[in-house]
């Protein structure tokens, strides 16, 4: 993993193999690139003057060996226009710029982009942000390649620079919040990314034991177990799997013994073939994605660890597969939850609400102070919201505002969809309490709805993430594959909130 460091220190006396300068629109260099282009002569001024260079967003350029430096390239890293940069906008930048210079053989790099400006953002946010964008823009999964494209010389540190000394202590705490957060991210990744026949249930629960901390204790319950506690709509669902089932239960004690815990509730579908109901063979492959619930769940518990949060934390997956053996579960059939209720089986590709019920009512049954669940719930969250926000729903508008102000600060964004109480009559069933789906109309609404019946009154944010989970174009700050979406976002939240 790359070594990330601050310091305060002039451009002209680094001597890495990159000192990284960031340019605005209309070729405007900050504080650090104009001492560096007086001690440089006319190089500088007339590599701005002569070259492509315009300081748009995303664009890079390179001076090599420059009379006057000590670095071996002199990098120009195009922020566009101040007024309009954001923390992601920086975050993006120092993701692209550490790919790029990873390709070209860097080993050692001085960045100074926190002396750009962003509105209401600390000196604090900008270092955590660049130290972010480092992070999870050089990730990848690349394990399964007998012939890696693997760099002999990978990116071996980043120095963030800033302008005093006296900002040192505040910074260094930045670079350490942001170190615990892309690991975490990272390792919601890694375990999405994992191929079907790896990442089983049994394999889930088995990295989540790996999260080993004094402070944490993890219950992993076999099929057994789990017939013995009752999660029987855990249950019907893995009928069709040759694969056994695993309801995972997680506890961080970080705050005081008499705090109620914040539940953590992720999905766990280590695959999801849709049962009787199959789905389409076209991009099947990536139902392999369909636990990344559980796996921003595992991310977040791995990032408070690391951080100390001082909080408890409950965490709950309820993990199977979804296929289509012969004792398959059936459209038509009934089942009956933990909490008792029953459910009217009408599509056996909504099977994520299904284990979900489970996971929630033990969760509620534990009395914690909220709930918030993840999953990649419904293709109709894609439809509504594409890859840009997560679904949010819920039942506690201070829950609901806490977690937006957070997505809006991380750019892990979501959105709130309504739950009015006429959607509730979607779900009725003329057989059992409930049904499992409620129509084509307002699909990821009343699939909220019907996780709503688990929860009693507690506190409780549904966080739809079927569009953001994964994407298989790549971003600036995520290749192609797992995004571990929802990680950044209520690590933000739960550290205001503590």
């Amino acid at each position: 993993m790359i070594k990330i460091n601050v310091k305060a220190g002039a451009a002209a006396k680094q001597r890495d193999d990159a000192v990284v300068l960031p340019i605005l629109a209309g070729r405007k260099l900050t504080a650090s690139g104009r001492a560096l282009q007086a001690c440089t002569g006319k190089t500088i001024s007339q590599y701005l003057r002569k070259f492509d260079q315009l300081g748009e967003f995303g664009d890079i350029g390179m001076l090599y060996e420059v009379e006057g430096s000590f670095s071996q390239r002199i990098v120009f890293a195009g922020a566009g226009e101040e007024k309009g940069l954001s923390l992601d906008g920086l975050r993006r930048l120092s993701a692209r710029v550490a790919r790029q210079l990873e390709r070209g053989g860097s080993r050692d790099i001085s960045m100074y982009l926190t002396e750009l400006s962003v509105r209401g953002a600390s000196l604090a946010d900008k270092v955590q942000a660049v130290a972010e964008g480092i992070q999870l823009g050089l990730y990848r999964f690349d394990k399964y390649q007998s012939q890696k494209k693997k760099n002999t010389r990978e990116l071996r540190s980043a120095t963030i620079m800033i302008e005093s000394r006296k900002a040192l202590a505040s910074a260094e705490t930045a670079v350490m919040r942001a170190r615990a957060i892309a690991a975490g991210t990272n390792f919601a990744r890694d375990l999405a990314n994992e191929p079907g026949n790896v990442c089983i249930p049994e394999w889930l629960g088995e990295q989540a034991a790996s999260l080993s901390h004094k402070k944490l204790k993890v219950t992993v319950m076999d099929k057994k177990a789990i017939e013995k506690a009752g999660f029987t709509a855990l249950l019907a669902v893995n009928q069709g799997s040759a694969k056994e089932p695993r309801f995972i239960v997680l506890e961080y004690a970080g705050g005081k013994k008499a705090d109620k815990p914040v539940a953590l509730v992720g999905k766990g579908l280590t695959f999801d073939a849709g049962g009787i109901s199959i789905k389409p063979a076209a991009q099947m492959d990536e139902m392999k994605f369909d636990m990344c619930g559980s796996a921003a769940v595992l991310g977040i518990f791995k990032a408070a660890i690391s951080m100390g949060l001082p909080l408890n934390l409950l965490g709950v997956i309820a993990s199977t597969e979804n296929m289509l053996g012969a004792a398959a579960y059936k459209p038509g059939d009934i089942v009956t939850s933990y909490k008792g209720l029953t459910i009217e089986v009408q599509n056996t590709d909504a099977e994520g609400r299904i284990i979900l019920s489970d996971a929630l009512a033990y969760a509620a049954e534990q009395k914690p102070a909220e709930i918030i669940d993840f999953a990649t719930l419904t293709g109709a969250c894609v439809i509504a919201l594409g890859a840009q926000a997560s679904g949010l729903m819920g039942n506690n508008d201070k829950l609901i505002r806490g977690l937006k102000k957070s997505g809006d600060h991380t750019h892990d964004r979501v959105w709130q969809l309504p739950m009015y109480e006429e959607y509730q009559e979607q779900i009725k069933s003329e057989i059992a309490d409930i049904r499992n789906i409620g129509g084509r109309e307002a699909g990821t609404i009343t699939a909220a709805c019907f996780l709503s019946r688990f929860v009693d009154d507690i506190p409780w944010a549904h966080v739809d993430i079927a569009g953001t989970a994964w994407n298989m174009k790549g971003t600036d700050i995520s290749p192609v594959g797992a995004t571990g979406a929802g990680v950044r976002l209520v690590l933000d939240y739960l550290q205001k909130r503590s």
